[in-house]
């Protein structure tokens, strides 16, 4: 029991490998990386817009571990092949930044794998998950409220400087203006604001207050823009 414990923490099991050893470096990257793909999708249950990632996190640590083994145990080779598969991953389109701790510890067990080092990889897996799961249940680093985004269309002739700000100080923790441009030609001017929301906030009573003072124009609140940016580079 002892010596199969050993076994499976040191590297012997990649220097030579044998088609049990190959096996065995298989399952467990495999393994490991269907514990960090359903992490993932427990902890982004409320996700609506869907990706690839689940997928991802099993995948590439079997492509890296196999790769791993072909190359040998070569430290600077192990840390380019991390390095590109997360480039990869996040060249081909926005996303949020808490999904790079998934990926990046996928691909490390990968790494671990392929070096042989079975035992450490589970044990590394664990510890992450562990970690990971506690950090997005206590809310580590999430702002107070959800933020929002609210966009507002005044006619041209309105000078706008300070007339939404007595009603956003009214019903939202904080607010900011993001970005001014005019639209229609010239005719119309757009204000963008980021918006954390009072615990009680009357949606359709801010939207009301904002219409009052912008002639009963066009106002548009974006209750979860994160999501909106997953599809697109710009927000709405």
């Amino acid at each position: 029991m002892t010596d199969s414990i050993l076994q499976l923490l040191n590297a012997d099991i990649a220097l030579n490998i044998t088609p049990i050893g190959f096996a065995l470096i298989l399952a467990a990257t495999i393994l490991c990386g269907v514990l960090f793909s359903a992490l993932y999708v427990s902890t982004h249950q409320d996700e609506l817009v869907p990706n690839g990632l689940p997928l991802t996190l099993v995948v590439v640590p079997v492509a890296a571990a196999i790769v791993i083994l072909l190359v040998g145990r070569n430290i600077a080779t192990a840390l380019g092949l991390g390095g590109i598969f997360v480039l990869v991953r996040f060249r081909s389109g926005p996303v949020e930044t808490r999904d790079l701790a998934y990926l990046f510890s996928a691909i490390c067990n990968g790494v671990l794998c392929g070096c042989g080092y079975v035992g450490y990889s589970v044990a590394f897996t664990l510890v992450m998950c562990a970690l990971i799961f506690f950090l997005e249940h206590s809310g580590w680093g999430k702002p107070a409220g959800n933020p929002m985004l609210l966009k507002i269309w005044v006619p041209e002739t309105l000078d706008f400087q300070g007339v939404f700000e007595p009603v956003l100080n009214q019903y939202t923790r904080s607010s900011k203006l993001l970005m001014v441009r005019t639209t229609d030609f010239g005719s119309l001017c757009e204000l963008r604001y980021k918006l954390i929301p009072r615990s009680n906030m009357n949606q359709k009573a801010l939207l009301d207050e904002i219409r009052t003072r912008n002639g009963n124009m066009n106002v548009v609140l974006v209750v979860a823009p994160s999501i909106v940016e997953r599809r697109s580079k710009q927000v709405l």
